[in-house]
């Protein structure tokens, strides 16, 4: 009910309009068919100007439009017995066509945005305040400026009578209307020339309304040369409001079908190559640019991998849009025609939904960039467990066979030479297993597949090569893939600490239990000049780093308070493990200032 209030306020008003015309200006056919024209253009005029209002409230188009409406509802007073209903109804209608030409020059957002717009509509002022005024006040009777009757009775007195020079008023009134007509000629070449500028959007909404003033414009000349015409040019005039109707309409059916493509385009999730595409057709500019803000050179960076031009400063064509994350860091760039600027909303929308595309784009791109990176870790690994088994193992067993094949030859002619190689064979055969069973701990520890973190990580401390104090409060079992993330992890930590904490340097590894997680603490008293400068290089630090990134893990690397190096890690339960492993994968390698956006997606 509370929507239909404005409709009926409008319908009230027109309905008013027309009873309080007829009544006030008498019975005649005429003169009701003026008010009934006058009530229906109150309710046309209001009812684009409420509907401008809701759908677009920072647009004074509809302020505009309302002043309009009340220059219709002022229209019947040209048949009042008063004199000074009489005078402001015929003063009125000049300053409605100024008004008018105000809208159409300024439409869609009621704005004087260009040079020429200001001019034309200052001119039509001026020509009211330097021409028709003074004609007014030079005759006793208001003159008749364009589609309105003379009085068909007795003339009601002109209060803004001075002097009566009609030659001079017949004169001034002539100029005002060769004036007038060249205004709505040149408003309609402007028109025309913005219709040809604008973009299908633009020109779905500046159609009609050149249409509707070009036809006023020729039935202004028509009447101006044969005085015959004043209906159709009556009818012109109501047109206009029309045609602005019908242009908005428009404009709210194109906009809709655009985004209607964008969205189902966007369901098949496109590369940054397919959403320029998508937007240059949704907003119609083959010449629209797109590209993504590349942290690491400080560039913007279009689909082929180049470098994104910017327009000057000064360019009058283009436009650019930045698009900003929620930390109001820059993740992309637009640079489209500057046209579309007139369509905010169309542009606002597509931007809204491009700019989420992007985003999931970003992530797309940067967790085929993690699983590249877990592939090659991958083979790297494969590739030193193949050169520890080539270059320890392996050439072991290749001695052993050696010397088995010697002692078989030697045990019948030099048994004593036979039992020393058994004895080296003995040997050589411990440190094989040694060496085997070191390479099987950097698969998993027999202890930790076992009994769990708490005990491998015990013996790892135990082993460690400096004092280390345990405290591990983590009474559940883990993940395999969890439990071997941390507990290699805390051991490089630890390694790492016994080759640079120093002498006389002590280690503490804290491991805890989370409500939705399990974390974990390496921290050693080394001093910190003796700990590498760069914390993101050296391979120890990598491993720790792309373990906990392949299982959705987190790994903090800093100088703690008392000068030693903290390694801090935490890993999510289990429950979130399968969409952390690959979105903080993705995550961890996207910039900085794009991760609180690819949350939203």
């Amino acid at each position: 009910m509370k929507s239909l209030k404005p409709w009926l306020a409008i319908l009230g008003g027109g309905t008013v309009t027309i009873v309080t015309g007829i009544m006030a200006t008498g019975a005649g056919s005429t003169r009701i068919i003026d008010a009934l024209m006058a009530g229906v253009g109150v309710m046309l005029v209001s009812g684009v100007a409420m509907t401008v209002r809701a759908r677009y409230p920072q647009r004074p188009l509809w302020i505009l439009l309302g002043m309009l409406a009340v220059a219709y509802a002022l229209h019947p007073l040209i048949y009042s017995t008063n004199d000074l209903l009489y005078t402001i109804g015929r003063t009125v209608r000049p300053c409605a066509e100024a008004l008018l030409v105000w809208v159409v020059l300024t439409f869609p957002t009621g704005r004087i945005t260009d040079r020429r717009e200001g001019m034309l509509i200052g001119a039509a002022i001026a020509a009211i305040a330097l021409l028709w005024l003074p004609s007014v006040m030079l005759t006793p009777h208001v003159p008749r400026f364009g589609p309105l009757p003379s009085c068909t009775d007795v003339c009601q007195d002109n209060l803004l009578f001075i002097a009566d020079h009609p030659t001079w008023s017949n004169l001034l009134l002539n100029a005002f209307r060769i004036v007038n007509t060249g205004i709505l000629i040149a408003t309609s070449l402007y028109l025309l020339q913005r219709l040809r500028q604008a973009s299908t959007l633009m020109r779905r909404s500046l159609a009609p309304v050149l249409l509707a003033s070009v036809a006023r414009t020729l039935c202004m000349a028509f009447f101006l040369t044969t005085g015959t015409g004043l209906l159709l040019l009556t009818f012109t005039f109501w047109a206009v409001p029309l045609a602005i109707a019908l242009g908005l309409l428009r404009s709210r059916l194109y906009t809709a079908q655009a985004l209607h493509r964008l969205v189902t385009g966007l369901r098949r999730r496109p590369n940054l190559q397919g959403l320029k595409t998508m937007m240059a057709n949704a907003l119609d500019d083959p010449s629209l640019e797109l590209g993504i803000w590349e942290p690491n050179t400080g560039r913007w960076i279009n689909s082929s991998q180049q470098v994104v031009p910017l327009p000057e400063p000064s360019a009058k064509e283009q436009a650019v849009r930045v698009l900003h994350d929620l930390n109001d860091q820059p993740s992309a760039i637009l640079i489209h025609n500057r046209a579309l600027l007139e369509e905010p909303m169309l542009l606002e929308a597509v931007v809204s939904s491009i700019h989420n595309a992007i985003v999931n784009w970003q992530f797309e791109s940067a967790l085929a960039g993690a699983h590249a990176h877990s592939e090659t870790v991958a083979e790297e690994e494969r590739r030193r467990l193949e050169q520890d088994l080539h270059d320890g193992a392996q050439q072991r067993l290749l001695a052993l066979r050696m010397k088995i094949s010697v002692t078989r030859r030697l045990v019948d002619s030099d048994p004593s030479r036979a039992d020393a190689l058994l004895v080296e064979m003995a040997t050589d055969i411990d440190a094989a297993i040694t060496e085997l069973r070191t390479l099987a701990h950097g698969l998993t520890p027999p202890l930790l597949a076992e009994r769990g973190l708490a005990a491998a990580l015990g013996e790892a401390a135990n082993n460690a090569g400096l004092p280390v104090v345990t405290d591990f409060q983590a009474p559940r079992r883990e993940s395999p893939l969890a439990e071997r993330a941390i507990y290699f992890c805390c051991v490089e930590a630890l390694q790492n600490a016994a080759k640079h904490a120093g002498a006389g340097a002590t280690a503490k590894v804290t491991l805890r239990q989370e409500r939705d997680g399990i974390s974990f603490a390496v921290v050693d008293s080394g001093c910190s000049n003796r700990h590498p400068l760069n914390l993101n290089e050296g391979q120890g630090i990598a491993s720790m780093r792309s373990r906990m990134l392949a299982i959705g893990g987190e790994l903090e690397i800093s100088i703690s308070s008392t000068g030693g190096l903290s390694v801090v890690g935490r890993i999510p339960c289990a429950k979130d493990n399968v969409q952390g492993m690959a979105k903080n994968s993705a995550l961890q390698l996207l910039p900085k200032h794009h991760k609180r956006a690819s949350n939203m997606s």
